[in-house]
């Protein structure tokens, strides 16, 4: 799936879950002003897995440094759609952002602050601006973006921080599972990554489904960035600014 549309999806997961207007779960309502941020911030928590891949839209997001983090995440975890498209790499997305919460430092103005969770959402909203085109400009202007929405929040209300490690193990779930969607696939349970049996490989269809090198998918969109995936991610569009809407009282929901 192409970078943008996944932060589309991750979006549209967060709103699903979030917010309490009809059509959707409500599993666990929160504000509108967190159904609102949040969505943001899960859109780049989606586009993580891609930090393996130095052409992915996360890698270009800022310059030489996010450029450089890619190429480390790439070799350490055996390349593009290896460790970080796996259960594994949910796991570890989600205890990052937990202990990065817990870390702490005093600053002027604000004095004590979420560091930690501060800078993970400077680099969330700066990599779902970026994805989403939402933002005009080069890298520098991009940032600084982020960075006036990290001071609002620090300022008006730093208890948004509380539900960061939700937003990203969401926003990763929700990339797999459009990975998975694909003709690629994902190697799910990296590293263990089991080969079919012969006996299996043998039933009309598997073998796009249980792949030889033990990749997983269920192809249903075809190849990355096919028509079925855009026609999706229009769908997936138009739910999450339905819910987004929704959740603001703009469409009389509460």
């Amino acid at each position: 799936m192409m970078g943008g549309h996944h932060a589309i999806s991750g979006a549209a997961a967060w709103v699903a879950v979030t917010a309490a207007a009809p059509f959707t779960l409500g599993l666990n309502p929160l504000p509108a002003s967190s159904v609102l941020l949040g969505a943001v911030v899960t859109a780049g928590a989606a586009l993580l897995p891609d930090l393996d891949h130095r052409s992915a839209t996360i890698a270009r997001s800022g310059g030489m440094v996010t450029w450089g983090v890619s190429t480390a995440a790439s070799v350490t975890s055996g390349g593009h759609r290896h460790g970080l498209h796996s259960l594994l790499a949910v796991v570890g997305f989600t205890f990052g952002t937990t202990l990065a919460g817990r870390w702490e430092a005093v600053v002027p103005v604000f004095g004590l602050i979420p560091a930690g969770s501060a800078l993970l959402l400077l680099a969330l909203v700066a990599f779902s601006t970026r994805a989403l085109d939402i933002t005009r400009g080069g890298d520098v202007v991009l940032w600084l973006s982020a960075a006036v929405a990290v001071v609002v929040v620090l300022a008006v209300a730093p208890e948004q921080l509380e539900w960061l490690p939700t937003s990203v193990m969401i926003g990763v779930v929700v990339h797999l599972l459009g990975d998975l969607i694909t003709t690629g696939g994902i190697p799910l349970l990296w590293p263990w990554m089991p080969r079919p049996p012969r006996a299996v490989s043998r039933i009309p269809g598997m073998r796009k489904v249980w792949r030889s090198g033990g990749y997983l998918a269920l192809p249903v969109l075809g190849n990355a960035g096919s028509k079925r995936e855009w026609v999706l991610c229009a769908g997936l569009s138009v739910y999450a600014l339905y819910g987004l809407a929704a959740s603001a009282g703009v469409l009389g929901a509460p």
